[in-house]
């Protein structure tokens, strides 16, 4: 009788997330690497004359900026294989949301781009991950931005409490989603921009569920989108947590 070979134990969700995660770090150190030497070739070149010089500056210009679209994948990558390390302390999710509006709005303004904000001052202090909730509006403000860039337009951002949930809402007034796209739009890897990682919405899902919340999608093609993180009124009778700022943070 031949005996089957055992298999190895399945390795855990959780372990996955860090082993890909670890890969994904790992890879950035030589993909700099490679960044700063092709500056330094360019710098050879740069002076150069002649269409060898010219077409080869073009040549390392290209294979930069590809390495520049690899990192800004590793780092999608990383935000989304740790969303699942949450770390759960007291915080105002309204200073979240100003903190997050004053970091867009400048650039979001020079786009014709204006956003605004509703937001119920009588909701208390939550168990909230700070840092993983304003990446998670980040990725919702920067994505409604992206919508509206060739026509400029509004975005607004809303916090208001729905029972024994909390809504963090993030609405524009764009071109809006067709039900095909509704439905894929969470898959990861799916992207309707040319150079979109297809990793932003993934890990708003994944912040938002760690947070025992769910992701809420409206969109009409022609007619905007309404995205909405419900979280779970965790509340927390402490004093808000320190700002960057006031930890001495950069």
């Amino acid at each position: 009788m031949v005996e089957e070979p055992s298999q190895a134990p399945a390795l855990d969700p959780r372990t996955l997330s860090q082993l890909a995660g670890g890969l994904a770090h790992e890879l950035k150190n030589p993909l700099s690497t490679l960044g700063l030497h092709l500056a330094l070739l360019r710098e050879q070149w740069q002076d150069e004359d002649g269409p060898k010089a010219r077409r080869t500056v073009r040549t390392l210009d290209t294979l930069r900026t590809e390495v520049l679209r690899l990192n800004e994948i590793l780092e999608d990558f990383l935000r989304f294989a740790r969303t699942d390390q949450i770390d759960l302390q007291t915080a105002s999710l309204n200073e979240i949301v100003e903190r997050v509006i004053s970091f867009v709005a400048p650039e979001a303004h020079a786009r014709q781009i204006e956003v605004r904000s509703f937001l119920d001052l009588d909701l208390p202090p939550m168990r909230l991950d700070a840092g993983g909730i304003r990446q998670a509006l980040l990725n919702l403000v920067i994505n409604a931005r992206q919508a509206l860039e060739e026509k400029g337009g509004l975005i607004t951002v809303i916090t208001r409490r729905d029972g024994d949930h909390v809504l963090l809402e993030v609405v524009d007034d764009g071109p809006g989603m067709d039900p095909q796209q509704v439905e894929s739009c969470l898959q990861v890897y799916y992207s309707t921009k040319k150079e979109g990682s297809g990793l932003g919405l993934p890990t708003v899902r994944r912040i938002t569920e760690a947070h025992g919340g769910s992701l809420e999608i409206e969109s009409t093609s022609g007619a905007g989108t309404r995205i909405g993180m419900r979280l779970p009124m965790q509340t927390a009778e402490f004093p808000t947590v320190a700002d960057d700022s006031e930890r001495g943070e950069g």
